[in-house]
């Protein structure tokens, strides 16, 4: 349990005797953390706030601010900031540089889910009130940014702190619980909700480690979204083409339930809960990755024998592992093999209950259940997609997969990160409880030309089409398919942005460095970005360490900083207005 200062008196002198913290009598005596901590207090910041924005769990912020509070000694916020403020006006001299303090917002282009829904004309003061309330909750459970408007309407904005695949689904889960809610307490006003839902482009201020600063917002697409839902029918959600465009990439499933194509679609609010949410992307021939087929070939006829294994595929978003895990299966069923595959639903972690239940549950029983190969034919289990599974689940599923791998099947867990997350929960013996690890690397560039051809055919491509094509997706299976399907339109495909800012969202990388390195024609040093951004160099030694340990900056031989990827460099740049 966490442990406050005690308010009878100061901080540091407890029942239990612990002995005093040092006094603080400037900037210099905090650490570099505890004094961006204390920055985020005095702008008003609450322990959720100050995580994201530090790329920190909430608990630790806590920590943080409990042993703040104790070297300051004080008792609460308030002291904390008024003490703080003090520190501030007399710096100690040859104070230690800090790592830079995520204050000032930056202008930002940022691909945004907008989510506009309304009640009927006839909703009375108190069922607005239920609907402001109702979603103002929603909105804080689903880190999105609640708009209130007059009248019956509002909107959620859905990316705008931390950009997420998911965004989607997440606005589609909130209006479908939103009419669930009225269907169950009011539902003759349920049946005349409707709404708009749209993909755009939203201008904002982004705090310098991420996150919203709570300053600005302009966007056309809001416009868009309210468009969207004044057209819609009672008890429909109008989708508009982004948001078709956007679920074909991510392999949203559910098109029956759209009608025809062409347009904006629309769904019924009570059809939602029957959307296939399934993340099977649009699926192209596989080209290339003969090793790991070959390796994957032999592990199974070893299965067939009762010889058992887990492997572990991990690869970054985009490198073919659903592709590769399709081609195992085919594989097994040449072989007369008995195969079970599952793919973990995107919406997995929103969806769990409690740890074990609803999806970990059918894949630990789907698991339980192989009978070990025999006789040749193999068996063969795969559960693809597997680091969108909790903590909790995604151990309960390891240790029912190396049950299984012992009783003589061959298991695959294909997701992010694979062999980090079994090492972390193998039980003290990483090199037994992981059998085979295959990482996927980026392809080479005959091989990406090659899918390029096979996304634009029938098509023939203009001459040096594919090849330049190949050359910017830069050895990423996804990044080929989405330039080769995009390539009649100016600028960055909505696709790529969202795939490329989620993962960019997902790490605590300083933005204002990042742009400063994008905009340069030729790779600098550090030192040389540090001039850029008027800091010395020590300031930002832990951030560009971060950047390359991330593999969005890669250091050269002679210590100039590059992306990693060049499309990187180019949607950084895009993203900056300033």
């Amino acid at each position: 349990m966490e442990r406050l200062p005690d308010r009878r008196g100061p901080a540091g002198a407890d029942d239990g005797g612990a002995d005093p913290q040092p006094t603080v009598r400037s900037p210099a005596d905090l650490t570099p953390r505890q004094r961006q901590i204390m920055e985020l207090l005095r702008a008003g910041k609450v322990n959720k706030e100050i995580a994201r924005e530090l790329g920190i769990g909430v608990g630790t912020v806590k920590q943080h601010v409990v042993t703040l509070f104790k070297r300051l000694n004080v008792s609460n916020r308030t002291m904390a900031v008024s003490r703080g403020m003090g520190l501030a006006d007399a710096p100690a001299a040859g104070a230690e540089p800090a790592t830079p303090a995520p204050a000032a917002g930056v202008l930002e282009r940022r691909p945004c889910v907008l989510l506009s829904l309304a009640l009927p004309a006839r909703a009375d003061d108190a069922a607005v009130r239920r609907l402001h309330d109702y979603l103002a909750a929603l909105a804080f459970d689903m880190d999105a940014v609640f708009l209130a408007r007059r009248g019956n309407a509002v909107d959620l904005i859905f990316g705008l702190h931390r950009v997420g695949e998911r965004d989607l689904m997440k606005a589609m889960r909130s209006a479908r619980r939103l009419h669930a809610h009225f269907s169950a307490h009011a539902p003759m006003l349920a049946d005349g909700m409707h709404g708009g839902v749209t993909v755009g482009i939203v201008v904002a201020s982004m705090l310098r480690l991420g996150g919203w600063s709570g300053e600005a917002i302009v966007s056309s697409a809001i416009a868009s979204a309210r468009e969207l839902q004044e057209r819609a029918a009672p008890g429909q959600l109008a989708l508009g083409r982004p948001v078709l465009e956007l679920m074909r990439a991510l392999g949203l499933g559910g098109e029956g339930l759209f009608g025809p194509g062409a347009g904006p679609g629309r769904v019924a609010l009570a059809a939602l809960a029957g959307m296939d949410w399934r993340g099977e992307r649009p699926s192209y021939p596989l080209v290339g990755r003969t090793a790991e087929l070959k390796t994957l070939g032999g592990l199974l006829r070893r299965a067939g024998a009762g010889e058992g294994k887990l492997v572990l595929l991990e690869g970054e978003t985009g490198m073919g592992k659903s592709r590769l895990c399709e081609a195992l299966r085919a594989l097994c069923l040449q072989a007369q093999g008995r195969g079970a595959f599952h793919r973990v639903r995107p919406d997995a972690a929103q969806r769990a209950d409690a740890p074990g239940a609803g999806e970990a549950g059918e894949i630990v029983a789907l698991l339980n259940g192989l009978a070990p190969g025999a006789g040749g034919a193999p068996a063969l289990a795969i559960v693809d997609d597997c680091h969108l599974l909790p903590g909790e689940d995604r151990r309960a599923v390891l240790a029912a997969a190396r049950a299984a791998a012992g009783r003589g099947a061959l298991v695959l867990l294909s997701g992010r990160h694979m062999a980090e997350a079994a090492e972390a929960d193998g039980g003290g013996d990483p090199g037994r409880a992981v059998a085979v690890t295959l990482a996927l690397r980026r392809q080479s560039a005959r091989e990406i030309e090659a899918l390029v051809r096979h996304v634009l055919a029938p098509e023939a491509p203009a001459a040096g089409q594919a090849q330049r094509i190949a050359a910017e997706a830069a050895g990423v299976p996804l990044f080929a398919v989405e330039l080769a399907r995009h390539r009649h339109e100016a600028g960055v495909a909505l696709p790529l942005l969202v795939a490329v800012i989620a993962r960019l969202d997902s790490l605590p990388l300083d933005r204002k460095l990042l742009r400063v390195a994008a905009r340069r024609s030729q790779p600098l040093a550090a030192a040389g970005i540090a001039a850029l951004l008027d800091e010395p160099p020590e300031a930002i030694a832990e951030p560009v360490a971060r950047a390359v340990a991330a593999g969005v900056l890669r250091a050269g031989d002679d210590g100039r900083l590059d992306f990693g990827h060049p499309l990187l460099r180019k949607i950084i740049d895009y993203l900056a207005l300033e």
